[in-house]
């Protein structure tokens, strides 16, 4: 099999325009420099791969099989051709690429630290910034305050910083503090001892906090922590110590704090709602992660990188949608993005399951615009009645669901959550969502 190393360069500008190509590359391709220049780079390289996307992946350049490094410079990017190998087994390349790092690969099965700052796309000052400052963060084992609106991406780089600490290879535990009801709340933090309340395991269980053990303990929407609770984290927090429900002594715990909330604290604390000796505690360094609004150049960007991951997992990597028409692009543009990287995620994924062809246009996915008219008000309240429609249904089937799962297990919600293949928090939960006994 023949490999030749080195095929030449392509240079394009943040829109993602070609705007130079080497004179070795139009050589080594028989393509003239003319005739490339202005041309998107998704139309010269297939991704046959989104591996390492920011360093190496593997593609398709002229119908030729590839090995491609791209890096940043300013604005613009420079893919070089590393290896053309031809009629290469691409998965065989997947698989190298993988081996080189089989540990990264173990630790996303297992859920451990499966984002790292390579993987938290932005490329506009305002991320350039909060990443710098998060990965100065990472080293040091002090509680971190992580704030922001709700899909900015909070736990990416809860994720982030953990992996690029110390305790990298010990537990990542992440923990939603709005999911769990009040009265489950301290046995799944704490833990709890053999018999502390009916229906407890005979020989315990251990807390969230003894999970992360030498490892990272995050805690999303700490905002909702219930207040009581407050107190008892305040002395983990001070004391490095947990005690289990049940409990007549401690145990030490090593652990490193991340929280998040899309609330400031420091309202809630003047309302008495959140501890003022806890906000403290945990206000050691605080990262402001910024809304999708305030970095517009991450808009398109992002757009096209969850293109590539839909692409990949319909099972259409190289022959998928491969551009954004022009009147989507300004849409997304000048939309305010309250959901943020979220809310442009699902709408991307509702795309990618309505269009038609390559190009993605406006009709395949519903975007509003920052100002409304009185004609888009209507089509908001048209297409809002169909999402309420569509909910009630879904509550529906989820009660029915819930009430025939207690009555065939004669009320134990244990068994009964078992049925249902949920957790016993989540039906705790729902029961009390639909007035369930």
């Amino acid at each position: 099999m023949e490999i030749t190393q080195d095929w030449g360069t392509i240079i394009v500008d943040e829109h993602g325009k070609l705007v130079d190509a080497s004179a070795d590359l139009c050589e080594n391709f028989r393509v003239k420099r003319e005739n490339l220049i202005g041309i998107s780079i998704d139309r010269i390289i297939q991704r046959a791969s989104n591996k390492n996307r920011n360093k190496v992946f593997y593609g398709i350049i002229f119908g030729h099989s590839c090995l491609i490094r791209v890096s940043h410079t300013n604005s613009h990017k420079t893919y070089r051709i590393l290896v053309r190998q031809e009629d290469i087994d691409s998965f065989e390349v997947v698989s190298f690429m993988n081996s080189l790092n089989p540990d990264k690969e173990k630790k996303r099965e297992s859920g451990q630290n499966r984002y790292s700052f390579d993987e938290i796309i932005g490329e506009s000052s305002a991320m350039k910034k909060v990443k710098e400052l998060a990965a100065r963060i990472a080293t040091s084992n002090s509680t971190v305050l992580l704030t922001g609106e709700s899909g900015t991406g909070k736990e990416l780089f809860a994720q982030a910083i953990h992996g690029l600490s110390t305790r990298k290879n010990n537990p990542f535990v992440a923990v939603n503090c709005a999911a769990i009801p009040d009265e489950l709340f301290e046995s799944e933090l704490f833990g709890y001892e053999a018999g502390a309340f009916s229906g407890a395991k005979r020989e315990g269980k251990p807390g969230k906090i003894e999970l992360a053990q030498n490892g990272t303990l995050f805690l999303d929407e700490i905002s909702e922590l219930p207040y009581q609770m407050q107190g008892k984290l305040l002395r983990v927090l001070q004391e490095r110590e947990v005690e289990r429900l049940g409990g007549t002594g401690s145990k030490d715990v090593d652990i490193r704090i991340i929280t998040a909330t899309n609330r400031d604290l420091r309202i809630l604390v003047e309302e008495g709602k959140f501890r003022q000796d806890l906000f403290f505690r945990l206000f050691v360094f605080e990262l402001s992660i910024p809304p999708l609004r305030k970095r517009e150049e991450d808009i398109l960007l992002l757009a096209h990188s969850f293109i590539d991951y839909y692409n990949e997992k319909f099972g259409k990597p190289g022959e998928g949608v491969k551009y954004i028409d022009e009147e989507l692009t300004e849409r997304l543009l000048i939309y305010a993005w309250p959901g943020n990287v979220r809310e442009l995620k699902a709408y991307i994924e509702r795309g990618m399951h309505l269009v038609m062809g390559e190009t993605l246009t406006l009709s395949d996915l519903y975007v509003a615009s920052k100002k409304t008219t009185a004609a888009t008000k209507q089509e908001n309240k048209q297409e809002s009645t169909v999402l309420e429609s569509l909910e009630e249904e879904v509550q529906r089937a989820e009660m029915n669901a819930i009430k025939r799962a207690l009555e065939a297990s004669n009320g134990d919600r244990t068994l009964a959550a078992q049925k249902l293949k949920i957790h016993i928090a989540s039906l705790y939960r729902k029961i009390a969502k639909y007035n369930l006994k």
